[in-house]
């Protein structure tokens, strides 16, 4: 059985291999004309049904250079699921890093579906601080019912700010980072302020 086989017959799992998604470990060891092929059904798989987290990194893993175009396309034509969108944003981050993408992340933070809330938080990129940025971390920490999902929120919220254990007082930065997770509203006002002073100082 080739490659290219092994890949159709990847869609028919139902395993913690079609969990973990597809990776460069699918493609690798296909011919030039296979990973072709793989690019083109991927490609297609998402013009039709608006793709998935899995079809945009597979369609990336099998060729990240032809990837970014078609799907910065369908992008900005608003042809992509919701989910699609993250993964797309996440993925053309490093080369375009623009306030659409951002945006897109920042959306889908207040999203009703706690799927693509975790999704948004746990991939949103907090190289550049923003204000819109920062208060949708902010709300998320505030309001968000999922564990993971905050935990992912205040990961961010501190790395938007810097903040680590290497670079403050360790006894300040637990203190803060148990705040920040804590269930009582006025710690957690409390950790926050304790941002807002570290910032504008």
């Amino acid at each position: 059985m080739n490659a290219y086989q092994n890949f159709l017959d990847f869609f028919s799992m139902c395993n913690k291999e079609r969990l973990d998604g597809l990776n460069e470990g699918h493609f690798s060891a296909m011919t030039h004309r296979e990973r072709d092929q793989a690019f083109d059904f991927l490609l297609e798989r998402i013009r039709v049904t608006g793709g998935s987290r899995e079809s945009i990194n597979g369609l990336f893993a099998a060729d990240y250079g032809r990837a970014a175009g078609p799907v910065a396309r369908l992008l900005a034509e608003g042809k992509l699921s919701s989910e699609a969108q993250i993964a797309a944003a996440s993925r053309l981050w490093g080369g375009q890093d623009n306030d659409k993408l951002l945006a897109i992340f920042i959306e889908y933070m207040a999203s009703p579906d706690a799927g693509l809330r975790e999704m948004a938080v746990g991939s949103v990129p907090v190289t550049r601080f923003t204000k819109d940025l920062e208060a949708a971390l902010r709300n998320m920490i505030r309001s968000e019912p999922k564990r993971l999902g905050r935990i992912h929120a205040v990961n961010a919220l501190l790395e938007l700010y810097g903040v680590t254990k290497e670079s403050t007082d360790r006894k300040a930065y637990m203190a803060v980072y148990r705040g920040l997770h804590s269930d009582d509203a006025q710690e957690k006002e409390t950790a926050l302020r304790w941002l807002d002073n570290l910032y504008e100082g």
